[in-house]
């Protein structure tokens, strides 16, 4: 059977559709997982293809007997204008990833089936039944999988991400911030696969720089340590980045720092959120303490480590004050990269099904779900105060004498080449913003 995997173009965000063939997809694209991970555990007597449209075109006359398509939020439009088009030509489409689990009932009306949560045991049970014309309409969340038998990637059907890998050791949180996505569609906790095998596999990749695509790898700091210690011995001379708690990281030893960064750590992303203690706790992220962040930033910087920083603009909490205030305290923190956020409320979390109860969703036109527009009313502000605090704090954060001040203090920190990569992202980020926030 030939089946065809499909990742939908992406609008919005460091690179986009818009960047394909050019410098910035080749350097900053962001190497996908869920598809290569989807053809690993498809059995190997089917032949999958993926295409990924931010780097190549899709053809809809594509032999394939089966077309599976992995949907975001805000790609939904451009995944259902996909799914229809295959459908009109006869092709049998399945739908998974976190908006066709959140809302299937919706995704179900653009497939013939829809896949939700994990499909470690779904999707070769779902090929079963279609081989057999017995194709259901839905496949329910089963976790009865073990992770620890995860196969690595089908690194042979990636392409164009030259400089840039991706692995995944843990999956799940144990926080329930109520703005998150993950612990929506990670409803079992944290799963983790054997250190050994994800060394292994990071060993086998060929890319130089690759990202840990796990909501955190600090969930566990006893285990991480366990993993930087063998990539230490395994002699693993690549460097990378992954998502780290502001909690966790503020309590760990100097040895897990020392070890991270002797494992080739360039930058943690922590999600730091807000400058407001009030609006963290206001969507249960209590674990954030604002009055630790300045000393974890400097204590990561001591280490050599560069910290890009989460930044959300929306919560209830937040009044007209917070934009001045956030770029105070980004200044004050000496903070080297910074994603800016507007509040979106994803289908599936409890901030979506809260401002749904209080009648305060704008829209549902899920394209506009893009963490640079307005989707919902705020409660101590304007719709507009919104976007255009938010647009202040990019453009300011963003000049070039701010851009050109931090990446002179990354390599002064970093000293090392390879520094580059979060400077580089000062760069990237400030092209994004100048386009979506219109600067």
């Amino acid at each position: 059977m030939k089946i065809l995997l499909v990742f939908p173009r992406i609008e919005h965000g460091q690179t986009t559709v818009r960047d394909k063939n050019s410098w910035t997809a080749w350097i900053f694209g962001n190497p996908i997982i869920t598809l290569p991970y989807i053809a690993a555990i498809t059995p190997k007597k089917h032949e999958v293809k993926i295409v990924n449209e931010n780097y190549v075109n899709l053809d809809f006359d594509e032999d394939a007997d089966l077309v599976g398509i992995t949907c975001y939020t805000m790609t939904a439009p451009r995944v259902y204008e996909i799914a229809d088009e295959f459908r009109r030509r006869g092709k049998t489409v399945v739908l998974g990833g976190y908006h066709p689990t959140a809302l299937p009932e919706e995704a179900k009306q653009h497939a013939d089936s829809v896949v939700l949560g994990m499909a470690e045991a779904s999707w070769p049970r779902l090929l079963e039944d279609f081989e057999k014309g017995k194709l259901k309409p839905f496949y329910e969340r089963d976790y009865n999988f073990d992770l620890s038998n995860a196969p690595p990637l089908r690194r042979d059907l990636i392409n164009r991400n030259p400089l840039m890998g991706a692995v995944q050791w843990t999956r799940g949180c144990a926080n329930k911030c109520e703005f998150c996505a993950i612990t929506s569609f990670y409803k079992q906790g944290v799963l983790r696969r054997p250190i050994k095998a994800v060394v292994e596999e990071i060993k086998e990749m060929p890319n130089k720089l690759f990202i840990f695509h796990d909501p955190h790898i600090t969930s566990h700091p006893r285990l991480a340590k366990e993993l930087f210690r063998e990539m230490i011995r395994q002699k693993i001379h690549k460097v990378w980045m992954a998502n780290a708690t502001t909690n966790i990281l503020s309590i760990v030893d100097d040895e897990f720092l020392e070890l991270a960064r002797k494992a080739g750590c360039l930058e943690w992303f922590v999600g730091f959120e807000s400058v407001s203690q009030k609006s963290l706790e206001s969507v249960k992220k209590t674990h954030n303490k604002v009055e630790n962040f300045r000393r974890l930033i400097k204590r990561l910087h001591k280490f050599g480590m560069a910290v890009q920083g989460g930044i959300i603009f929306g919560f209830d909490e937040d009044t007209p004050d917070i934009f001045d205030l956030t770029l105070e305290k980004m200044y004050e923190w000496e903070l080297d990269v910074a994603e800016i956020n507007i509040l979106t409320p994803y289908p599936g979390t409890p901030l979506f099904e809260r401002l749904k109860r209080e009648c305060r969703i704008l829209t549902y036109d899920w394209s506009k779900y893009n963490q640079v527009e307005v989707v919902y009313k705020p409660k101590n502000m304007t719709e507009k105060e919104l976007y255009e605090g938010a647009r202040k704090v990019a453009k300011n954060f963003y000049s070039v004498p701010n851009v050109v001040g931090r990446v002179l203090k990354i390599f002064a920190f970093t000293r090392k080449l390879t520094g580059f990569y979060p400077a580089g992202g000062n760069l990237s980020y400030r092209r994004y913003y100048k386009r979506d926030f219109h600067f």
